[in-house]
């Protein structure tokens, strides 16, 4: 993997998995970032330690295939602490998404919210 420290995930990994078509990117780049968008609002948004662990494996599965390792790293540790029904701990996490999906957002040239 050819992602470094100040990358937010590993482009080159998209292009192994999709080929090197410009659009192709685009739109998962775009998806992906839609997707860690959902996820953050539906954690934020309920206490629910089913709902949480569902939508942070989401996360962490859709982090795991760009390689935004960092991100996948929050969202296993707060799909950890929901099966564990550690609502600070996943309140405390949860403020870790938004910067990290902002770090992706600015590598994939994207607007950011």
């Amino acid at each position: 993997m050819n992602q470094g420290p100040h990358q937010a995930y590993d482009r080159d990994k998209l292009v192994e998995l999709f080929g090197d078509d410009p659009r192709t990117l685009a739109e998962v780049e775009r998806e992906f970032l839609d997707t860690a968008r959902d996820v953050a609002r539906e954690i934020k948004d309920t206490d629910d330690f089913i709902a949480i662990a569902r939508a942070a494996h989401r996360l962490k599965g859709a982090s795991g295939m760009i390689g935004a390792l960092a991100l996948r790293q929050i969202a296993e540790a707060v799909e950890r602490a929901a099966k564990a029904e550690d609502l600070s701990t996943v309140r405390r996490l949860r403020e870790l998404f938004d910067p990290e999906v902002r770090r992706v957002a600015e590598q994939a040239g994207l607007a950011v919210d």
